[in-house]
């Protein structure tokens, strides 16, 4: 140990320089690994700060019993793993500052409790006081209430405490907005409200809360649980469910108690039933008007089960009943029910009282009001005619022709009102005149005797048809039924019958299940990038770059103990025992500048936090990212620097060993092999010619622009290749030349004559060069400026110049002028839209699947693809599964039962949910069934980053519950680009509409990309700077051990400035060729890109880094040059 100790502090100041060279590869290296974690532990600090102790949440498209959380908490499966559940109201809505005028989008409005408010016990000011909570739960009913906002709302809207905002959300609605009887008026679907802004909550803790996962500071406003119930009209409801766990670890079974719980806790009631009692049945109805088909199937199947009788019901509207072919005379505005009559649960009876079978598709009943005052009779013909909603709610006359099998008295179930559901502004109006629907009706057609009707016998059907012939002619999506009787004595029957259908219509299928968010943000914060794996690439260069200069500073150290080498070797040493020896101290050497490195590793990764948090903020968009140091993490980083390092020196040993000893002792360190560089040539040959061939082909053919841009790049890689094999058999021929040359050579030739004498070392410094410049220039061609041709169909904006996304969704066509005249556009606003088309997507909410989401997505957002789009076309497909002239309609192809066609973008797809082309994603639909979103096509860099893409009739087909359209898609002419995007935001501010031009969402992606390129050349940049430290120690070995040729020419004359600027000219002459054969090849691999104008090569900084690399070689040259000239060169011309 101390003759290891004595040799490594005799030979110091080498030693000292490998030791910080092995400290900068373990900085290096171990830095990125440090990155992943730091960004991976910051996305989980971030995901543990928004929820509080929120370990499950339940947000529901209806509102249900606030005390359903008290419930849940003394459920003895919930108590088994969770602590307490707490209720809220959790809404999305656009908040506008009074005074500022500006607007805010996406704001969560949360309803506040106390209760809630505990859930973020981690919070400064919660733990001082609750004072904030309870001045705002304690408000009376003022016009204008209280509330708190987060510092990231209140900069975003420019307010402070004290001024009035204007708060929009959406209205609740139990019937579905697109159905006939669903509210289709803004007043109806929007609600606003006028506030106080009274506290501004800090951006962490309660004020960061957010139950998607993403990086981004959300807008949050808390207002009084109360004064949101009052504004929906939904008192003692509320839409949302919490539940803290016990423990903090997962334990098994807790996801199904949890589940237990709420089934036995959830009433049919708060799944959206209503039982209705009668005498001899009850009927089941639904708090959305009608039963969706799934749900009809499972009460009738319930009932069978306990055999008993049922009768489907489906009730409808007719807007007139009129004799055939006699248009001048109608009954307006009539119920008709679809049963089967013959079923014994009240049946239908004709005059003489007997009963009425079965009815035929064509046939109808009708009582004796309506067939009096159409002055029919059985046999005879009438038309019915009915609203058909189509499939984006719009609605068209139809008639259908019946001929009458019946008329019946009006007494009976011919006289039953409760056939008819509730219908909304019908069923509570007192008069006919009074109806307010939400369907166009001519109340000029009501009669004095249909008021008497409607006075008598209120909405009681006047026409009956056969089951089959109501759900063939007014089934929808939204359902198929709008009651079941169940006949069934009330009592234990009854019981039996709920207990059986709420095993079988679960909470799930009514839309009401826990997700386990913070077990699910947890493992998104794992991240869709791995960032340690994506900055040891990006450093790669500058690790390489490390260790090539360890294993340079190494050799250098061992060949200036040459001669005690081989007089060891001499004396009897074996190789092995040297080989020991020297592995020893270069242990002792790396172990301990890999230990500085480890140090050295928590500040480059600390710097590396501070530049995503500051100059690449682009790329993470958060400046919450701060350094995590794990110490998994510093042990694989110092042993893989090690073992790297090591080998490098191994590498080292291993070739001096095989040096003669007697060349060892004259100080002779290094043998060239003779080569005649004719392998060399030959490869030289063949790259440039196959180049050549590829750039004359590309550009007589005219290849598309993806080939045309493979062909480049290929090209330029074949043109590095040739360069750097023709310069290899150059120093090769050179050589030879130089041996068997006797004449004298002028002093312009020498310094590339001298590279000749080692031509190993030589083509290793051009090729470093080369090649570190060939990448920072060609990956910098990817820097691109997008947006520049969004008009072109086949751009990633697919021709469209404008895209626009609403908070509240919008129900009607915008291109339709009668559309907008109700949405509340002027006419002048009216006809600036008359010039632009839009196309409507529906948009099922989630989680961004883009590059500007740093956490993993679970569930990414849907669109549901417009016809129109598919048939338009446009865009550019990175690939398909089948080749099809348009890719689009693959939406449109059968794969089969939940299974539905899918297209995304490819690097969405590729990059960020790590699937492909022909895999599935899978979700829920709204049944809480799993379906299978399989990928048929990927675009090209689009501007569907964010979102996956099926068909609109899937769409509807598997979320029916999602009404209206969220996104949109507009184009323009140019000249009214700005007019139309100001028209649009100021008609529809009330649904949240923000405008934005697709080139700017493309260049939010690019940005993304264009950072990691940054970051890419800046660290490439600075690996190819350390490289030029190990030119200069190639330059000083090679001074070295021409010491006898350099202190003959001192002897003949030379004076030592000449001798520096000569070895110097040697080395700039192979940095400036290396920087050549680069920059071309570069140049020629990234043509396409610089003549579309598309690429945003940074031309200052790179030609700013090239030219520091040739400054700081000539830098580290002039200290090798220094040192060997001033070393006594007369025992080098003795030795001579």
């Amino acid at each position: 140990m101390k003759r290891l100790i004595q040799s490594i502090t005799h030979y110091w100041r080498i030693n000292l320089a490998v030791l910080l060279a092995a400290a900068v590869a373990t900085a290096v290296l171990t830095g990125a690994l440090l990155v992943g974690d730091s960004v991976r532990g910051s996305l989980r600090d971030l995901t543990l700060e928004r929820l509080g102790n929120i370990d499950h949440a339940l947000v529901a498209d209806r509102f249900f019993r606030t005390s359903l959380a008290a419930d849940l908490t003394q459920n003895q499966n919930f108590q088994r793993h969770f602590d307490h559940a707490v209720s809220s109201i959790l809404l999305s809505g656009t908040a506008t500052g009074s005074i500022s005028k500006t607007r805010a989008s996406d704001v969560a409005i949360i309803g506040l409790t106390y209760e809630f408010a505990q859930l973020f016990p981690g919070d400064a000011e919660l733990r001082v006081s609750h004072d904030w909570v309870d001045s705002l739960l304690a408000q009376d009913n003022s016009p204008f209430a209280a509330v708190a906002i987060n510092e990231a709302l209140q900069a975003e809207l420019n307010v402070k405490i004290g001024d009035q905002i204007l708060l929009s959300f959406e209205q609740q609605s139990d019937v579905h907005r697109e159905s006939l009887f669903g509210s289709k008026e803004s007043q109806d679907v929007i609600r606003t409200m006028r506030l106080t802004v009274a506290y501004i909550l800090p951006n962490h803790g309660i004020g960061r809360f957010g139950l998607r996962p993403h990086q981004s500071q959300p807008y949050n406003l808390f207002a009084p649980l109360p004064v949101l119930q009052q504004a929906l009209d939904q008192a003692g409801k509320a839409n949302a469910l919490f539940a803290t766990k016990k423990s903090d670890r997962s334990e098994p079974g807790e996801e199904a108690d949890l589940t237990n719980a709420l089934a036995e806790v959830t009433s049919l009631a708060d799944r959206g039933l209503k039982i209705v009692d009668k005498a001899d049945y009850f009927a089941i109805e639904s708090q959305q008007f009608v039963l969706s088909e799934a749900l009809s199937r499972q009460i009738l199947a319930c009932a069978d089960s306990l055999q008993a009788l049922s009768q489907p019901i489906l009730t409808y509207l007719a807007n007139r009943i009129s004799p055939a072919n006699d248009l001048s005379h109608f009954v307006p505005y009539s119920t008709i029910s679809a049963f089967d009559p013959s079923v014994d649960l009240g049946q239908l009876h004709d005059s003489n009282n007997r009963v009425i079978p079965v009815l035929k598709a064509d046939e109808i009943v009708l009582n004796e009001w309506a067939a009096k005052d159409l002055g029919v009779q059985a046999g005879d013909s009438v038309d019915v005619d009915y609203y058909a909603v189509g499939l984006r709610g719009e609605l068209q006359t139809e008639t259908t022709r019946f001929v009458v099998k019946a008329v019946v008295p009006m007494n009976g179930l011919a006289a039953d009102a409760s056939l008819s559901p509730e219908f909304p502004g019908i069923s509570d109006a007192d008069n006919m005149a009074d109806w307010e629907p939400t369907f166009p009706v001519d109340l000029d057609l009501i009669r004095p005797k249909d008021e008497a009707y409607w006075d008598a016998y209120r909405a009681t059907p006047k026409a009956f048809v056969s089951q089959e012939t109501g759900q063939m002619l007014w089934k929808s999506r939204f359902g198929n039924l709008t009651a079941i009787r169940i006949g069934a004595a009330l009592g234990e029957t009854r019981a039996n019958f709920t207990s059986t259908l709420s095993g079988i219509y679960t909470p799930e299928s009514a839309g009401l299940f826990f997700r386990a968010v913070k077990a699910q943000g947890l493992q998104s914060s794992t991240g869709a990038t791995d960032f340690g794996g994506l900055f040891i690439g990006m450093s790669l260069f500058l690790v390489v770059s490390a260790a090539l200069l360890v294993g340079l500073l190494f050799r250098l150290g061992i060949e200036q103990r040459a001669r005690e080498i081989g007089a060891l070797l001499a004396v009897g040493y074996q190789v092995r025992q040297l080989r020991k020896i020297l592995m020893r101290e270069a242990f002792v050497i790396a172990g301990s500048g890999a230990i500085v490195g480890i140090l050295g590793a928590i500040a480059y990764a600390d710097l590396i936090m501070y530049g995503l948090r500051t100059w690449w903020l682009a790329a993470v968009g958060t400046s919450s990212l701060f350094l995590h140091v794990a110490p998994a993490s510093l042990g694989m980083g110092y042993v893989i620097a090690l073992v790297m390092v090591l080998f490098a020196t191994w590498r080292t040993i291993r070739r001096l060993s095989k040096i003669p000893v007697p060349a060892l002792l004259a100080n002779v360190t290094h043998i060239e092999s003779a080569k005649s560089g004719k392998i060399a040539i030959a490869v030289a040959r063949g790259a440039l010619a196959v180049a050549l061939l590829l750039v004359i082909v590309s550009m007589v053919v005219g290849l598309e622009t993806s080939a045309e841009l493979f062909t480049f790049m290929g090209s330029g890689t074949l043109l590095l290749i040739s360069g750097l094999a023709f310069f290899s058999a150059y120093l090769r021929r050179l050589r030879s030349k130089a041996a068997r040359a006797s004449s004298s050579i002028r002093s312009q030739q020498m310094p590339a004559r001298n590279t000749a004498v080692f031509p190993g070392r030589s083509m290793l410094s051009v090729a470093l060069v080369a090649c570190a410049s060939f990448m920072i220039i060609s990956v910098g061609a990817f820097r691109k400026q997008m947006g520049k041709d969004v008009r072109k169909p086949s751009s990633g904006a697919g021709g469209f110049v404008l895209m626009a996304e609403s908070e509240i969704p919008v129900l009607t066509d915008l291109n339709d002028a009668d559309a907008r005249f109700d949405l509340g556009f002027t006419d002048r606003e009216s006809n600036v839209l008359q010039q632009s088309t839009i196309l409507r997507y529906r948009l099922l909410p989630g989680e961004d699947a883009s590059c500007l989401n740093l956490y993993k997505p679970e569930k990414p957002r849907v669109l549901g693809v417009p016809k129109e789009q598919i048939e338009r076309g446009g865009f550019t497909f990175q690939g398909t599964l089948e080749s099809t002239e348009n890719p689009w309609k693959l939406l449109q192809w059968d794969l089969g039962q939940n299974v539905i066609p899918a297209i995304g973008d490819f690097n969405s797809v590729m990059w960020i949910l790590h699937s492909g082309l022909g895999k599935d994603i899978v979700m829920k639909d709204d049944y809480g069934q799993e379906v299978r979103l399989r990928l048929v096509g990927l675009l090209q860099k689009s501007i569907f980053q964010s979102e996956l893409l099926i068909a609109e009739e899937q769409f509807i087909r598997h979320f029916p519950s999602r009404p209206g359209f969220s996104f949109f898609l507009i184009d323009t002419p140019a000249e009214a680009e700005q007019q139309t995007s100001r028209v649009l935001e100021k008609a529809l501010d009330d649904f949240g509409l923000d405008v934005t031009t697709t080139a700017s969402r493309l260049e939010s992606f690019q940005a993304v990309e264009n950072t990691y390129i940054a970051v890419f050349q800046t660290l490439g940049g600075l690996g190819l700077l350390l490289g030029t430290v190990g030119l200069g120690i190639v330059l000083f070995r090679n001074a070295l051990e021409r010491r006898k040729e350099l202190a003959t020419m001192r002897a003949f004359g030379f004076q030592r400035k000449r001798l520096s600027s000569l070895l110097l000219s040697e080395n700039s002459f192979l940095v400036l060729l290396g920087i050549a054969i680069g920059s071309v090849s570069a140049l020629i691999a990234i043509f396409p890109y610089v003549a579309t104008g598309d690429s945003q090569l940074p031309w200052i900084s790179l030609a700013i880094t090239l030219i520091a690399v040739f400054f700081i070689s000539l830098f580290a040259s002039a200290l090798a040059v220094s040192a060997v000239v001033r070393t006594p060169l007369l025992p080098a011309l003795k030795a001579e």
